[in-house]
């Protein structure tokens, strides 16, 4: 059994835990960010002092034996009212802290067992931590929804305030056989993670196959106009490490999907520079015919993973 670690939050670790769950032969645990500020999560966060369990319901429903009613049920989330723009499965791990005397640790682990999941989900740490940034124009901006919505060149991130890391989440990353980062959104997901104190340290320790997963598209706000080698230096940057592994896509995405993103300023990650480390493929999986959205192939991304482990 090989144990693997994924490292992130968002979208994008989602579509490759739906994929990775499937191995039998890996022990799987995803670790999480946790300086998410917006929407259910935030508010969560701010009035009743837990960790924002957004990203953490999104991976423990990703890494669920079976998508059912019970995982749509954890995804819905109110339109109106008093819940408006507040998820039931983010209600539930609130409510699963308070029953277990608030130990989050022990709510994401009754949730995990419910529903029978394909591995382990973790928070990078415990502590409220906010992230935070300077802009090239030299302005400062807290949180993440402050950062992202500046829509500015950023000059460099750290997080504000106590952030040690979670004790489970340093052992499961100094005895992983293979750590992945990404995808996932840039400084929010990845970088954020590598910033809590613990983390990058235990990275180090396990002298384990080291895996960058790029992102497809440029996340508005965060690395607008970000090719593959900027991504990989600021990732190698705040890990103060070199990866062994750049998995990065190649395939083409239709020109009307790529004006809807431009018009969010948003633009295709291209493979800007050589380097025997990269590993290309056409990665693109779209969903939502209506307004097309651009995904990770979860099954391909699965498969090269699968072959640098056997590697």
């Amino acid at each position: 059994m090989k144990n693997i670690v994924v490292i992130g939050g968002g979208t994008g670790l989602n579509q490759l835990l739906r994929g990775l769950k499937w191995f039998k032969e890996i022990n799987l645990t995803s670790i999480v960010a946790v300086t998410d500020e917006g929407g259910s999560s935030g508010i969560i966060r701010n009035d009743f002092e837990i960790p924002p369990p957004g990203d953490i319901r999104n991976n423990i429903m990703a890494l669920s034996e079976k998508e059912s009613l019970i995982t749509k049920l954890l995804g819905y989330r109110f339109n109106e009212g008093f819940l408006k723009n507040h998820n039931l499965g983010n209600i539930i791990l609130l409510a699963l802290t308070r029953i277990n005397n608030n130990n989050f640790p022990l709510a994401i682990k009754t949730l995990s067992e419910f529903l029978n999941i394909k591995g382990r989900v973790l928070p990078s740490s415990f502590e409220l931590i906010r992230i935070a940034g300077e802009f090239k124009d030299g302005t400062v901006s807290f949180g993440e929804k402050n950062l992202v919505s500046q829509n500015k060149k950023i000059l460099r991130v750290w997080l504000d305030g106590n952030s040690e890391a979670y004790e489970e989440s340093m052992l499961a990353l100094k005895n992983a056989d293979c750590i992945i980062l990404g995808p996932g959104s840039l400084y929010t997901s990845i970088i954020t993670n590598l910033l809590v104190k613990g983390i990058k340290e235990s990275i180090k320790e396990s002298n384990s196959k080291l895996i960058y997963i790029s992102n497809i598209m440029t996340q508005p706000g965060e690395s607008n106009d970000y090719n593959l080698l900027k991504h990989v230096e600021e990732i190698e940057y705040y890990l103060d490490y070199t990866v062994d592994y750049i998995i990065a896509n190649s395939g083409k995405i239709p020109e009307f999907v790529l004006e809807r993103y431009e018009k969010r300023n948003s633009t295709v990650v291209e493979i800007d520079f050589e380097d025997e480390r990269i590993i290309q493929d056409d990665l693109v999986y779209f969903i939502n015919e209506e307004k097309t959205i651009v995904r990770h192939d979860s099954t391909k991304l699965s498969k090269i993973i699968k072959k640098i482990i056997g590697d």
